[in-house]
């Protein structure tokens, strides 16, 4: 198999080109390779029942995209170019299943298959801005889900009472993260549990400043690596694949999604896009876990708020490819925005729950696992393993899924309330606005120094729990 040092020697040697050609180029290419392998199809209303044969010749349009186009190395403008035989030989070597943490708390992380009957994997957590003061106190909180393998850290947006400027300041907040999180777990009782590093800074010595096995990231430990839109990586990623691949910890790829509209175009180009994106982060990074196997999120500013997208078919496709065709381990993918006509439904109403319930039935019947990270409670981190439980308890199958989701989706529109406040579609960046009301809408629903949600919550859950065995979900 291709080695890293090899990869970080061609970012170095290949075919210089200006990043404005790698963009023009990716459109016309994805338009050659949807039309050499019949990747038309018309699929709105379309849910799991895409042939088998359409996923393979998707996947085989992304090696052939591999082959023909590269990666693109945004930082030395160069392309890292591939033969068929070390694509192949990569998506080979990659491991079906593999170990992380240490002692009684190590856990078998595996790739689920398309309506496997085997319990899922579950990632909880962060993925969200916190001050130094209550990220420890906080992350507790999701590392006592005892059904979670792993706990993902979060960002600090001040670092001894100063704003993070610069490498120096950004190396310390890393290190500072990774103690932070190491003292969760202990306090969690589980300080075997496996940690994955949400980082700071794409700097290779902001990335390895916290591998330190006493009070930092351990072997046993992770920390995100993830490939930019567009198929592009980073020499300060490889730098750091290649220290993190020598200490002996997993890594995981955050980006394995495609935007619809960008570079690539249509549906079609983004399924092409999410499958190359997965292989080429096990290839050039030698990421184990790929998040968000979503392909095609509508661009911020593209879609309104009664448009319904209809992405789950092209979604599949790429799950399904994925499965068919190699070992990578996939998390997540299906989210409630993808079949409900909403955006996001208020934090802790029904139709909330409801939106985590949808998720939970759709990535378990897909073959994902659970990647229960960002706005969400620890008490919603159990509710949705709960509904995944309950999920492959009633043997539902992918053709089955379709319904369900659409019942749920009819329980959501009846139960929906908008949401008076304003929040941006990204709600981490209200950390840096409005902190109180930031935290205060998850401490409305979520006692942090009790470690159980508040009474009202469990009510709702409650009625969220009957309307679920309507569809035959029997938590």
């Amino acid at each position: 198999m291709i080695t890293l040092l090899e990869i970080a020697e061609r970012a170095y040697m290949g075919p210089k080109t200006p990043e404005n050609d790698w963009n023009i180029g990716l459109f016309n290419k994805m338009q050659e390779l949807e039309e050499r392998h019949g990747l038309d199809y018309s699929g709105p209303e379309i849910f799991f029942n895409v042939p088998d044969d359409y996923a393979d010749r998707a996947f085989q349009a992304a090696i052939d995209f591999l082959v023909e186009m590269g990666v693109y190395c945004v930082t030395t403008n160069r392309i890292i170019n591939l033969t068929e035989n070390e694509v192949r030989e990569a998506i080979r070597e990659a491991p079906g299943e593999f170990t992380i943490g240490a002692g009684r708390d190590a856990r078998t992380i595996r790739k689920r298959e398309v309506e496997d009957r085997q319990a899922v994997n579950v990632i909880g957590g962060g993925h969200w801005p916190w001050p130094e003061d209550v990220g420890c106190r906080i992350m507790k909180n999701y590392a006592q889900v005892l059904r979670a393998d792993i706990v993902e850290g979060f960002n600090l947006n001040v670092v001894s009472g100063r704003e993070i400027k610069g490498l120096p300041m950004q190396v310390y907040a890393m290190k500072r993260e990774a103690a932070q999180m190491r003292e969760a777990v202990r306090r969690a009782g589980r300080p075997g549990m496996a940690i994955t590093l949400y980082i700071i800074s794409t700097k290779a010595a902001a990335l390895m400043a916290p591998m330190n096995p006493d009070a930092g990231l351990r072997p046993s430990d992770g920390i995100l690596l993830s490939v930019l839109p567009d198929t592009k990586i980073e020499a300060d990623m490889i730098a750091a694949a290649i220290a993190y691949e020598e200490y002996g910890s997993y890594k995981v790829n955050g980006g394995a999604f495609a935007s619809i509209g960008g570079f690539c175009g249509g549906v079609q180009g983004a399924i092409i896009e999410t499958i190359v994106k997965h292989l080429v982060a096990w290839i050039v990074y030698r990421d184990r876990i790929q998040y968000n196997g979503t392909a095609g999120r509508y661009l911020f500013g593209q879609r309104t708020q009664n448009e319904r997208p209809s992405l789950i078919w092209p979604t599949f496709v790429v799950h399904n490819a994925l499965s068919r065709n190699s070992n990578l381990i996939r998390f997540g993918g299906i989210e409630n925005m993808l079949f409900s006509k909403l955006w996001f439904p208020k934090f802790g109403s029904e139709a909330f729950l409801l939106s985590k319930a949808g998720s939970a039935v759709a990535n378990t019947v897909l073959g994902a696992n659970l990647n229960l990270i960002g706005y969400q409670t620890p008490y919603d981190v159990e509710f949705s393993i709960d509904v995944s439980e309950a999920t492959i308890k009633a043997g539902i199958k992918r053709e089955e899924v379709g319904e369900i989701l659409q019942n749920i989706d009819g329980m959501i529109e009846k139960k929906y309330v908008p949401e008076a406040e304003d929040w941006p579609i990204d709600r981490r960046m209200m950390a840096y606005k409005d902190y109180d009301r930031y935290l205060g809408t998850l401490e409305n629903f979520f006692d942090f120094d009790r470690g159980w949600p508040k009474k009202e919550y469990i009510e709702t859950a409650e009625k969220v729990i009957k309307d679920l065995r309507d569809v035959g979900l029997h938590l």
